[in-house]
């Protein structure tokens, strides 16, 4: 309702209003506690998408046939459409810059056609219209006041089906005012035909949280200024009203009659989702290519898994050329001899028709079958099971409760491994501990790195560059623990200086400078240098110098000098292993191995925040060394309440939407493998500040751990960061080792700005805004030095510690004029996406 009938009145939600339609486009609201009298009122349904349409809309029908179920040849639908005036604001047909009618049929995607003959529409690719019927231009369409009928000419030789005829209105007044509207006809056959994909499956990553708007190609302003959202809202059925084997939608191929070819959505909507794993130069070549405007694309799910889309069987019992040839689109079908440049002949032979795919690619073929053939095999990973003593209560742990974590690494069979005392450092490369929370605000808790932090670790640097060195009788300048530097020279018995001879050199010197450090060789050509303490006093300073550069001390990009490496804990992992080889490293009290399990002592949990806390749990094995532990790691996680029986609402969640059930960090970099759950995220990318200094080092940082202190990277600024990959000026400052072309294409598959397509659960992103969180997107200079300009940093060398104080609420905060949700307001009134082009 609003109140009144000024049209820059706010329309609001009644949501305890009762509608039932008499009869079409005629409605009789029932409204509680007399707010009938108080206001103007229209009907939304929330599944049209026609917040924007201003007291107007369109109804879209087709006569019944004659035996009451479909129609038969010799008999002629008609087409009635009602512009709905509900505002008695004289809108009429030639209100509409666009009134266009569509139609396409049967709804098998290998036979789906623009009917231009029941339609009476030309295909001639040179006229305008074809393939459509323009309603305002057309002498057939009838006026009648506000109601439009075009009668469609006699069924004759259609294919028998399920057809959808599909009107598109835009205001002219206004282009953000258009609708798209459908109305299904039965031809030839009683039986009604169901989708391959439904808007359902599309919405689950495209359709905006805020706007409700579906964020596919025709939403983007480009050949209208406001985007043409009501092409892309109703997903498939909008889009196959052009997109269809011989409809409106067409590509480019000179060699083909006219140019043009029909561009079916099979082939529309695979090859975009392919994206980057595209070969054929026809769709990849960066100036013509079909598709060079995706190629940066990467579907966010395993790709093989078809069901993400497709909602029944018909993708592996219905085999088609041009289904499999969107994916891999250098088969060539034809005849071997004569397989185009860039082009792989098809295994199976020449295949000119589609009648023999499933001797080969059914689930009995004599090849492999698509079902098969797209199989997503189960991750390699194996369990550990992770149990905690229960709390008192039987639902949290209060103040003096100390519970206790006991973990079983099962191997590949699901069965324990036995003997875990088997759990050392020749065994296992990694077997780490992480006990964090809350939900709200991640920290590292009641595990001795938590409680002890840089205590537990020692300083330490490996060069990057094997050896031999052309190093002899050079000088290397180094500072350990606070000293000051000493210019120590390299003696070796050949100009080539080997790792031995290195260590030898550095070592009559490091190892009695305050608390000392020692050199050793460390994977045969190189040399590693570890401090001799630990905790906040270790420290080792490298100067630039010969030795440095030969050697790689310096990591590309630094531009510290000294280049400074500190006792640091990146991530708050606990070692569950026995630490034998060095007295020095830390060995953790709280790990208990034992032949049926390990045991973790957790602290009390007095003091922490009431909230949902997690345990994440990996291991790495060593190939060979466990019987029956052949997988790439073992995984376990659980989570547990502190000082109330109420789980927290997740920050961010609904990662399963786009990302299926594929998993993180598994495949490729250092392995430490999760689902896409930020309860499993932030066992490492938590908000522990744990040193000093700003961004990354190896970017011209001087943070001396990881991103700006924090170790790993914050969950807020890393997630935002990718998502909004390809519109950032810096993309590379996502990850340490990135460069602009590792994240810088990506784009969220909807306006970014709908913030609770992730924040769905909690207020959070709105309620506290951040220099972490907002920097993330908005990463100009600008927004940077005005995110400087609102902080006040008592430490310049630690400007995101605990001291600085930033007053972003005051101006951002929750229902401030520039609150979050505000700035990133897209809907009453609807905003068009920014521009979604690609980053050259």
């Amino acid at each position: 309702m609003r109140n009144s009938l000024d049209p820059a009145a706010e329309w609001s939600d009644i949501v305890d209003a009762a509608v039932t339609e008499l009869q079409p486009g005629v409605y009789l609201g029932l409204f509680p506690n007399g707010r009938e009298e108080l206001a103007f009122y229209r009907v939304v349904s929330e599944t049209d998408g026609i917040a924007e349409l201003k007291g107007w809309t369109i109804l879209a029908r087709v006569s019944s046939p004659a035996n009451g179920t479909h129609f038969v040849p010799g008999e002629s639908p008609v087409v009635t459409v009602t512009i709905l005036d509900t505002f008695a604001q004289g809108v009429s047909r030639d209100d509409f810059s666009t009134l266009n009618l569509y139609m396409y049929g049967p709804q098998d995607p290998k036979r789906t056609v623009t009917p231009v003959k029941l339609l009476n529409a030309t295909s001639d690719r040179t006229k305008t219209p074809h393939h459509y019927i323009d309603l305002k231009t057309n002498p057939d369409a009838r006026v009648n006041g506000n109601v439009l009928t075009y009668p469609l000419r006699a069924v004759t030789d259609e294919a028998p089906g399920t057809y959808t005829v599909s009107v598109r209105a835009v205001l002219a007044a206004d282009g953000l005012q258009q609708i798209m509207k459908f109305a299904n006809v039965q031809i030839g056959t009683s039986t009604v035909e169901g989708p391959v994909v439904e808007k359902s499956k599309c919405a689950a990553c495209h359709e905006g949280a805020i706007s409700g708007k579906m964020y596919l190609y025709h939403t983007d302003p480009g050949r209208s200024p406001t985007g043409n959202w009501s092409l892309d809202y109703e997903p498939v059925r909008s889009c196959k009203s052009c997109h269809n084997n011989d409809g409106y939608a067409a590509y480019s191929d000179a060699s083909a009659p006219g140019g043009r070819v029909p561009d079916p959505i099979v082939r529309r909507v695979h090859g975009v989702h392919m994206g980057e794993h595209l070969k054929l130069p026809f769709n990849i070549d960066p100036e013509v290519g079909d598709f060079r405007d995706w190629t940066h694309l990467l579907f966010p799910a395993d790709v093989r898994n078809c069901t993400k889309c497709h909602v029944d069987d018909r993708w592996k019992t219905e085999i088609t050329r041009l289904a499999c040839a969107t994916c891999h689109d250098n088969t060539w079908f034809g005849v071997k001899a004569q397989t185009p440049a860039g082009m792989e002949a098809h295994a199976g032979g020449a295949q000119a028709t589609d009648n023999n795919c499933l001797l080969c690619h059914d689930v009995d073929g004599l090849g492999k079958g698509v079902a098969e053939a797209h199989l997503v095999p189960p991750p390699q990973i194996d369990v550990v099971d992770v149990a905690l003593t229960p709390p008192a209560n039987g639902t949290h742990y209060v103040a003096g409760e100390k519970p206790v974590v006991t973990l079983v690494f099962k191997d590949d069979a699901g069965k324990s491994i036995g003997d875990h005392n088997v759990v050392t450092t020749a065994n296992f490369s990694t077997a780490s501990l992480f006990v964090y929370g809350p939900r709200s605000r991640t920290l590292p808790v009641l595990t001795s790195t938590a409680k002890l932090g840089v205590d537990t670790k020692r300083a330490s640097v490996t060069c990057s560059l094997n050896g031999p060195w052309d190093i002899n009788g050079k000088t290397f300048k180094i500072a350990i623990n606070g000293t000051a530097p000493q210019n120590i020279t390299i003696v070796g018995a050949n100009s080539l200086v080997t790792a031995a001879e290195v260590v030898t050199s550095l070592n009559s010197v490091i190892t009695t400078l305050n608390g000392g450090a020692i050199a050793s060789v460390a994977s045969s050509t190189r040399v590693n240098i570890k401090s001799l303490i630990r905790g906040a006093a270790a420290r080792i300073e490298i100067y630039s110098g010969e030795v440095t550069t030969a050697m790689g001390w310096k990591a590309k990009g630094v531009v510290l000098e000294p280049d400074v490496f500190v006792a640091a804990v990146s991530t708050p992992g606990n070692d569950l292993r026995p630490i034998t080889a060095d007295p020095l490293d830390f060995n953790d009290p709280m790990v208990t191995r034992t032949s049926a399990n390990i045991t973790y002592q957790l602290d009390d949990v007095a003091g922490l925040a009431p909230g949902t806390y997690g345990i994440y749990v990996y291991h790495l094995p060593v190939a060979g060394k466990i019987a029956g532990l052949n997988a790439k790691t073992g995984l376990g996680h659980i989570t547990f309440q502190v000082g109330t029986a109420t789980p927290e609402k997740k920050v961010a969640t609904n990662c399963t939407d786009c990302h299926g059930d594929t998993i993180w960090h598994l495949y490729e970099g250092p392995i430490h493998a999760a689902w896409f759950d930020t309860d499993y995220c932030k066992a490492c990318h938590d908000y522990g500040h744990v040193a000093t200094g700003e961004m990354f080092k190896n970017q011209g940082g001087t943070s001396l751990n990881g991103w700006s202190g924090f170790g790993a990277m914050p969950i807020v600024r890393r997630v935002h960061g990718v998502h909004r990959g390809n519109y950032l000026e810096h993309p590379e400052e996502i990850y340490a080792n990135a460069t602009v072309d590792t994240f810088g294409h990506i784009v969220f598959p909807q306006d970014i700005r709908n913030c609770t397509k992730c924040h769905a659960e909690t207020d959070t992103w709105k309620q506290n805004p951040s220099r972490v969180a907002c920097l993330a997107c908005h990463d100009t200079d600008e927004a940077k030095t005005h995110a400087k300009l609102m902080t006040f940093v008592l430490d310049q060398d630690d400007p995101y510690g605990p001291n600085a104080i930033e007053t972003c609420v005051v101006c951002h905060g929750e229902d401030s004029e520039f609150s979050p949700d505000k700035v990133h307001s897209i809907s009453k009134p609807y905003v068009p996406p920014y521009s979604r082009e690609r980053r050259e």
